[in-house]
């Protein structure tokens, strides 16, 4: 009779069950210090904003900033204000936006699919690698990936319903996008709405007149983000940002940033190629790349096979689709560039699932091979990279392999058998990351990290503690304040008692030359974001890591 109650709570719950468990993930991450470079430079001009109190100009180490759009400044800042300068605080609001966008990808499911589809949907948008990775190295692709797929819901709420709120709540959604990472908010809304209503040969829709209702909200919006662009950037022609000669900041955020980079106008090119994506996105969506890629090959089949127009929507095709060869003509990329197609990849992998899961038994086999690689991977990280310091994690992960083979045996459904099981594991994965790899990844390997905390801890004000040619930015949020840094000639000028952090080679330097420094402590480095196999093996980390010290002034 137990068991009957216990198979009967799981089967019930089951979904929320899962659901639970990937919360919990991202509780965890809350808690993980931030990473170098990215995320610990926009927790720092975050911290910056909410002590200098300007909101309309951003500035970075007290020097002019021209890259990314305010609205993440002003959401962390404001998180500071009210919780304090902590890792909780700077990725709150993207834990929140994650929960709308999680939201707003099952109302928008809704609309065109079953409730199954919905609820497969939502779960595997949240428990993909990236979607994981977001709320842990918190970027701007959450705020715009959650108002992108807001904004489509609920103009297509518009379209059906022709209601005045879902179109101001759209429009509001589409300026919210354009602030958390600019113009590419509106491009991806347009694409997807746009293949929708042109495959559909909907053509009224693509011309309602309400649509410059909407621009104007979009522009009300964008204005003081405008305004403050022109009044840091176009008014001071005489300034040089980034080795340009008075750059126009409306430019450079309407055109330059987004579009300059297919055009060339952009000065941010790297070596990736068009088929960068192609590859990264191979992790970034496990454990469900293989549905997506099927669903996708099977959609488009069928497309060229019936040559008619009769699918439920065509909002997916242009949201991922169109926006991800968009996206690889850039001529510089980077992995998290293509998250704001991920709600689209999510309803692409779903709908396949649950059609085709109960007809296709090979697909089972090739989903137990990967979960069985996971808990492989699993195993390996708990006892030979990164062995584990307490017994409570084995056990939760203990507790996990079981319910994932529970859910693989006794659930009837193949759907539910191949789906819940392969949650489970994913969420087991992920709770070794966030519990314990990350946190002793950051805590043992990012030097300027530690560093911040143990000056912040010591004491030392802003004027006792300086860098010399090696600077993080997680060492300015952690010790809450800008650090600034000298020249080595600079050393002898010092007062007694001022802390300098350095690289290795500059300490060698200063103890050949003889400078009135001594040793306080020395510290591994390694940039964690960046992981290699052989920093991650044991035997050969050693080898990997450098070695950075902290002096002080005699």
């Amino acid at each position: 009779m137990q068991q009957s109650r216990f198979s009967q709570f799981i089967n019930t719950n089951k979904y929320l069950l899962v659901f639970s468990g990937i919360l919990v993930i991202y509780g965890f991450n809350l808690f993980i210090d931030v990473m170098d470079v990215d995320a610990a430079q926009y927790a720092s001009i975050s911290m910056e904003m909410s002590q200098n109190g300007n909101y309309l100009e951003v500035y970075h180490r007290n020097m002019d900033y021209l890259d990314k759009p305010p609205l993440s400044f002003w959401m962390s800042s404001a998180s500071f204000s009210l919780f304090g300068l902590s890792n909780f605080a700077y990725k709150l609001p993207a834990l929140l936006l994650t929960l709308l966008g999680l939201y707003s990808t099952f109302r928008f499911t809704q609309l065109f699919y079953s409730k199954k589809t919905a609820v497969f949907a939502i779960l595997i948008l949240a428990s993909t690698e990236g979607m994981f990775l977001m709320t842990n190295d918190v970027r701007t692709d959450t705020s715009l990936l959650a108002f992108v797929i807001f904004s489509i819901w609920q103009l297509m709420l518009f379209v059906r319903r022709n209601t005045w709120k879902n179109l101001i709540l759209g429009f509001i959604g589409v300026g919210l996008a354009m602030l958390a990472k600019g113009p590419i908010g509106i491009v991806v809304v347009a694409a997807a709405l746009g293949t929708h209503f042109i495959i559909k040969r909907e053509w009224k829709h693509i011309f309602k007149w309400q649509w410059i209702v909407g621009l104007v909200i979009v522009v009300l919006l964008l204005a003081p983000m405008t305004y403050g662009l022109y009044t840091q950037f176009d008014l001071h022609p005489e300034k040089i940002v980034y080795d340009l000669q008075g750059p126009s900041g409306v430019e450079f955020f309407y055109w330059t940033q987004s579009f300059g980079r297919i055009t060339g106008d952009s000065a941010w090119q790297d070596d990736s190629g068009f088929f960068f994506f192609f590859h990264s996105i191979l992790w970034d969506f496990q454990p469900w790349i293989l549905y997506l890629v099927l669903g996708l090959a099977a959609g488009i089949r069928a497309f060229f096979k019936k040559m008619k127009f009769n699918g439920p929507e065509y909002i997916t095709l242009g949201g991922f689709v169109v926006i991800f060869f968009a996206l690889s003509l850039s001529q510089f990329k980077l992995p998290h560039y293509i998250f704001v197609t991920f709600p689209f990849a999510a309803i692409i992998a779903a709908n396949y699932f649950v059609k085709i899961t109960e007809k296709q038994r090979w697909i089972l086999y090739i989903q137990v091979f990967f979960n069985v690689l996971f808990w492989i991977i699993i195993v390996i990280g708990l006892t030979a990279l990164f062995p584990a310091t307490n017994i409570f994690l084995p056990i939760a992960l203990i507790g996990l392999f079981a319910l994932s083979w529970y859910f693989f045996l006794k659930q009837r459904a193949l759907s539910n058998r191949l789906f819940l099981s392969t949650i489970a594991t994913i969420i087991a994965f992920n709770l070794l990351l966030a519990s314990h790899f990350y946190p002793q990844l950051v805590g043992d390997y990012q030097a300027g990290g530690r560093v911040g905390r143990m000056v912040l801890k010591e004491g030392k004000e802003l004027d006792e503690f300086v860098y010399l040619d090696l600077h993080d930015h997680s060492m300015d949020f952690y010790r809450e304040g800008i650090i600034e840094g000298i020249n080595i000639w600079d050393i002898e000028g010092l007062k007694s008692g001022v802390w300098i952090y350095t690289s290795e080679a500059r300490y060698h330097e200063i103890v050949k030359d003889g400078l009135p420094c001594k040793f306080v402590k020395e510290f591994d480095d390694f940039p964690v974001t960046q992981l290699k196999i052989p920093f991650l093996y044991k035997e050969t980390r050693a080898e990997t890591v450098e070695k950075v010290y902290l002096l002080e002034r005699l």
